[in-house]
């Protein structure tokens, strides 16, 4: 049985739904105690988000959705809509989609959608979906089944070194407020598993995809709030000192960690600034992706995509679809080989990874 296997119906629905409606899907996302005061390892996590689905709502504003698929009928719907609400709340997220075995009596659906639930049956859920894509129900991409997730999933399971980049790339990454915290930390995980990497291992391939995938995700933000602050009258040196502060959740936490670096470095005169990996590289990445900060989430879909393909095998009509998303937007295949270039390069994982990201989007 794979990972995803309980529900499997309705979660594919769930996911058929998001890709209908331009979203992201996440499945089976994990929900952590707000603090861990536990003395043993391990987050301590308090239940899973079946599936949620990421969409960028505005200019690098992500709406989030949470889908609650459940096939048994432990809890009333009604119950489930009070459930899933006080879910939305806890995480952060705008609304949430109760699939449930029965149909919900109208009152009870009426009454679930002032706090933002909707109560479905498989039928409702159905032609709910029509509504975006007549054909939304078909397998029409590599994330639209649950099987493809199955094996992507074994590829992180059949490499346990890869685990802390499954924890950040596939449940802290759909629910940060703070992406420049998890960008850093998604670095970190990439940097500790570098001497792992085989590019000659489609499993290997599907991972880093599938973290680079989650990296544009949180870049849609990043780069929303960048070009906030991006002022092309500034000098290069002082807008490279206001990324420094804001990748660095601001500038008083940038200066006492700076202190601190340099009362460690001083024995040998390092004076150099605190930096991520590369800076220059990611300097570089940000100066492509502030022209069009709207196009960032949409590599991400393409990224998933192509982390499915390896993970699984090539199937002709998602590979059509995916060159007709590239020629169809030049800017996405762009910020794609740069971000994996930065990663590639800010981790020390090998470089040939980038080559096979690099040889597919060059010639679809």
């Amino acid at each position: 049985m794979g990972r995803y296997d309980k529900d499997r119906f309705f979660k594919e629905l769930a996911i058929r739904y998001c890709l209908a409606t331009q979203a992201l899907p996440f499945l089976e996302v994990t929900v952590p105690n707000i603090s861990n005061l536990s003395v043993t390892e391990g987050i301590d996590i308090l239940t899973d988000i079946d599936v949620l689905g990421l969409r960028d709502a505005q200019d690098g504003h992500l709406h989030r959705t949470i889908f609650d698929c459940k096939t048994t009928n432990k809890m009333s719907p009604i119950n489930r809509a009070f459930w899933a609400c006080g879910l939305m709340k806890y995480v952060n997220c705008n609304d949430a989609h109760v699939i449930l075995k029965s149909r919900a009596v109208h009152n009870h659906r009426i009454s679930a959608l002032s706090i933002n639930v909707d109560l479905h049956d498989e039928s409702s859920f159905t032609e709910l979906g029509r509504t975006f894509d007549i054909g939304f129900a078909d397998d029409l991409h590599y994330q639209s089944s649950i099987d493809r997730w199955n094996s992507v999933h074994q590829s992180y399971v059949n490499n346990a070194w890869s685990e802390p980049i499954f924890l950040v790339a596939r449940n802290v990454t759909p629910l940060t407020d703070t992406p420049w915290i998890s960008f850093r930390k998604l670095i970190a995980e990439l940097r500790a598993a570098r001497g792992y990497f085989d590019p000659l291992k489609d499993g290997h391939m599907a991972i880093f995809l599938d973290a680079l995938s989650s990296a544009f995700v949180l870049w849609s933000t990043l780069g929303r709030d960048i070009r906030r602050f991006y002022d092309p009258s500034l000098k290069r040196e002082d807008f490279e000192m206001i990324l420094r502060y804001y990748i660095w959740g601001g500038k008083e936490t940038y200066l006492v960690r700076q202190q601190l670096r340099e009362k460690l470095a001083k024995e040998e005169k390092d004076t150099t600034p605190l930096d991520l990996p590369e800076w220059k590289r990611l300097v570089a990445f940000v100066g492509i992706i502030i022209s069009a900060p709207q196009d960032i989430f949409r590599c991400a879909h393409v990224c998933r995509e192509l982390s499915i393909r390896f993970g699984t095998s090539p199937i002709e009509k998602f590979d059509n679809q995916l060159a007709k998303t590239l020629k169809a937007n030049s800017r996405i295949r762009q910020f794609t080989l740069a971000l994996a270039e930065y990663l590639i390069l800010a981790s020390g994982i090998p470089k040939d990874l980038g080559n096979s990201v690099e040889a597919f989007l060059l010639k679809s």
